[in-house]
């Protein structure tokens, strides 16, 4: 993986070389190996390199074709590379390098836009057309690698991360008031806005076009429609395990090591499992164990699995002391995220990458073949009769506000009564709310319509509900939380991830998949299940899903009180500008007092003050960060 940025001036104005330096400097830790700046009047490209494959000079970007009329600066792994680059050489193209980055200039230079919709990967890349004089930005279809984009008068910057972007003496880091409710929902802002108003993220799946005649999107992903009628039981498992094995072998291609993330439940073993298959060589396997709380703790799970397969595993225990790295991450993020499990995301990251270079992952399993049960929750509840659902829905509207804060029991209930009554694709968003509406309006200043649940725009497709569920799902949560936390957490070390779940193929195949396969007999991920039965002991298929969490309730009760008191206690706390500071102070009482356990949503208030004290300072002459140096 690498990192990106550049700058176009809209009326025509050089470049500032020394501006492009700057923001390619601030993503030194996405590639430390080398650096590049081209800069073509008013454009300019620059690149940070992390060397997976062709590891000499001639990787180097930003990248040209043959005679310059095209360069890129590119961050990411196409893994369907080598078919693509065999067809190019058949058709005239000369290489300089053995790079997948080539491939894009040549397939952008042979078959225009229509030519990048063959890309099978993670990517996210800038390309800048001299002839046509066309700037062209893309993104991955799920999002895997970031591209953010600030527009404001004559200027647009783009960048892996917003820190490169804070980095043009421009930047206007205005906050979108809109923002701060909008994160307390869902513990993200959900795309393509972003915490600050000029600047949004490229919409995965989609190019954006940057012409004399004007600015154009271009959507080159949609998710399958789903089968009419599904293949046979038996043959849906042999097609899945195909593709999920074809999917692990095209990750295995680098000049450096590789290893994988190894939880012992079913996604991460199944990765493994192929790799054991495919790969020369001793595999090795990464996982984490958790202090103090067995709930959390999957770590005995991955020791059986690694003694199963035989790979060289290795482990890492985890404490409270963990959160010691809390202030330099939450930098690295630029924004508050409230999913507190990049925590040990970016602990995993970093020993993986004492030993290897490139780990696999098992992300996506979830989303592909619906392995959280509020997909099972949400599906069932379809069937209740809608008049019973809105008649529950409005027993809870009429129960008191405080209720939702003093008993955990009543709360759970009134909560799962009141989002019955919602459309199908609401009823989702708001069932996994950080903040549920009834204490955000608690919250929130200034409530108005902004603390009503966000209504995420979603593809539509005439689907089964547990397939609608599946899209919703892979839209919002799989883009702004699973994959920006897999890839802030590795890239702060330098290390590169790949997800096979998210291979084009697969998800091609899984998505359609009607969802009978998907949840049967009460049984989730019931497909993947048939497809690898024999790959794995059965316990890892009937064991109880823990999730990649940290025991954030009794540590922000114990040794992590401290921060809480430190950062959210105080009358001129950051976050108080936006939210009722006796709101606050109710949900931190009830929670070290017991009465609830509000560990995670005060992770996110955390979170979210430490990033307002932070951009209360100036952004561009800080010191750099022991998280943006490359690991020694």
């Amino acid at each position: 993986m690498c990192g990106i940025a550049g700058v176009l001036n809209r009326d025509g104005g050089p470049i500032n070389r020394e501006v492009l330096e700057l923001m390619s400097g601030r993503l030194i830790h996405r590639g430390p190996d080398s650096e590049g700046v081209e800069v073509f009047g008013s454009v300019g490209l620059a690149h940070r390199r992390l060397s997976v494959i062709d590891l000499s000079a001639n990787g180097r970007q930003p990248m040209s074709n043959e005679d310059g009329s095209l360069w890129i600066t590119y961050n990411g792994e196409v893994y369907n590379f080598e078919c693509l680059r065999a067809d190019l050489i058949k058709q005239g193209h000369v290489f300089r390098s053995r790079t997948d980055t080539e491939v894009v200039v040549h397939l952008y230079e042979q078959e225009g836009l229509a030519g990048l919709a063959k890309l099978n990967g993670q990517f996210a890349f800038a390309l800048w057309d001299e002839h046509n004089k066309r700037l062209v930005l893309g993104r991955d279809r799920t999002g895997q690698k970031p591209l953010y984009v600030y527009e404001k008068g004559p200027i647009v910057a783009f960048a892996s991360e917003l820190k490169a972007l804070y980095a043009h003496p421009a930047f206007d880091q205005d906050i979108d008031p809109t923002a701060i409710p909008r994160f307390l929902a869902h513990g993200y802002v959900p795309g393509p806005a972003t915490f600050h108003r000029h600047v949004t993220k490229l919409e995965p799946g989609t190019l954006r076009l940057f012409e004399a005649r004007g600015d154009r999107t271009v959507r080159y992903w949609s998710f399958p429609a789903t089968m009419a009628n599904g293949p046979a039981p038996a043959e849906a498992a042999r097609e899945v395990r195909t593709r999920v094995e074809e999917a692990v072998r095209r990750r295995l291609v680098a000049d450096v090591p590789i290893g994988a993330f190894l939880s012992g439940g079913i996604d991460s073993s199944v990765v493994v499992a192929a790799m054991v298959r495919q790969a020369e060589g001793r595999v090795r396997t990464f996982s984490l164990g958790f202090d103090g709380d067995p709930r959390f703790d999957e770590s005995r799970y991955a020791r059986r699995v690694a003694e199963f397969l035989g790979t060289d595993h290795v482990e890492l225990r985890v404490g409270p002391d963990s959160f010691q790295m809390l202030p330099q991450l939450l930098e690295h993020l630029d924004e508050p995220f409230g999913d507190s499990s990049i925590i040990p995301t970016a602990i995993i990251s970093r020993l993986a990458r004492e030993h290897t270079t490139v780990a696999l992952t098992g992300d996506g399993g979830d989303e592909l073949f619906a392995g959280y049960r509020r997909f099972m929750t949400t599906a069932y509840v379809e069937r209740v009769p809608r008049v019973l659902r809105l008649a529950l829905a409005q027993v809870s509207a009429m129960a008191p506000a405080s209720a939702h804060r003093t008993d955990a029991f009543a709360s759970k209930a009134l909560r799962f009564a009141s989002r019955m009554a919602p459309p199908l694709r609401e009823r989702l968003h708001e069932w996994i709310a950080m903040f549920p509406p009834e204490l955000l309006k608690e919250l929130l200043v200034e409530p108005g319509e902004a603390s009503s649940p966000v209504r995420t725009a979603v593809q539509a497709n005439r689907d089964d509900v547990i397939n609608q569920l599946l899209r919703v799902n892979a839209q919002t949560y799989l883009v702004e939380d699973l994959n920006v936390k897999v890839d802030r957490a590795s890239m702060a070390y330098s290390l590169e991830t790949r997800s096979p779940f998210l291979d084009v193929e697969l998800m091609r195949y899984a998505f359609a998949l009607p969802g009978r396969y998907k949840i049967r007999f009460g049984q989730m991920k019931w497909i993947l299940r048939q497809a690898f039965a024999d790959a794995l002991p059965q316990w890892v298929f009937t064991r109880r899903k823990m999730g990649f969490g940290l025991p954030l309730g009794a540590w922000f009760r114990g040794p992590l009180r401290p921060l809480i008191d430190e950062h959210l206690r105080p009358r001129e706390a950051h976050i108080y500008r936006w939210l009722r500071r006796a709101s606050v102070m109710s949900l931190v009482d009830a929670h070290a007092a017991g009465r609830r356990d509000y560990g995670h949503q005060l992770w996110a208030l955390l979170s979210l003050e430490l990033w307002l004290q932070r951009i209360g300072h100036s952004q561009r002459q800080r010191p750099m960060t022991c998280m943006e140096r490359p690991p020694t």
